[in-house]
């Protein structure tokens, strides 16, 4: 019984052999286009075009890092700018500030010129009025020289 146990599962294990030349076909149908396309993936004309985009990803990033230490760089130089053109506008706001003051000490220097004079025309005419001598003309005179330094001396 053993016997027949025996040579009954071996009948059932073995695969009908038109089933096996099936899956023979289905192997040997599946790996030649394998080994076709494996042959082309590493020809020549294959690892070069490979090669050729790896430069090209390395090109391409090491152009990408210039651009980017470049464009920090001008954005350095920006800031720097920027902080320039405050300080000179600071500055000219000062500077025209001052001019401005010293515009108007002008105006009061030159108020004051002018009524010196106008004192000094006054007393040039009572002088001439008066009759009195020529050395009284001459300290007037004197006294318009004297008020004109010293209304200059503080623009100095």
């Amino acid at each position: 019984m053993m016997d027949k146990l025996e040579g009954s599962m071996l009948t059932r294990c073995k695969l009908p052999l038109w089933l096996g030349l099936l899956l023979l076909l289905a192997v040997v149908g599946l790996l030649v286009p394998l080994i076709y396309f494996a042959v082309r993936a590493n020809s020549k004309a294959c690892v070069d075009g490979l090669q050729a985009q790896k430069e090209c990803q390395e090109l391409n990033q090491h152009l990408q890092r210039q651009l980017d230490q470049a464009s920090r760089e001008k954005e350095a130089e920006a800031a720097t700018c920027n902080r320039s053109v405050v300080t000179l506008r600071e500055s000219l706001k000062k500077e025209q500030a001052q001019v401005a003051k010293f515009q108007g000490e002008l105006k009061i220097l030159n108020q004051t010129l002018k009524d010196a004079l106008a004192d000094v025309e006054r007393l040039r005419r009572q002088n001439e009025n008066s009759s009195k001598n020529n050395a009284s003309s001459c300290s007037s005179f004197l006294f318009v020289v004297i008020a004109v330094l010293v209304l200059n001396a503080p623009l100095t």
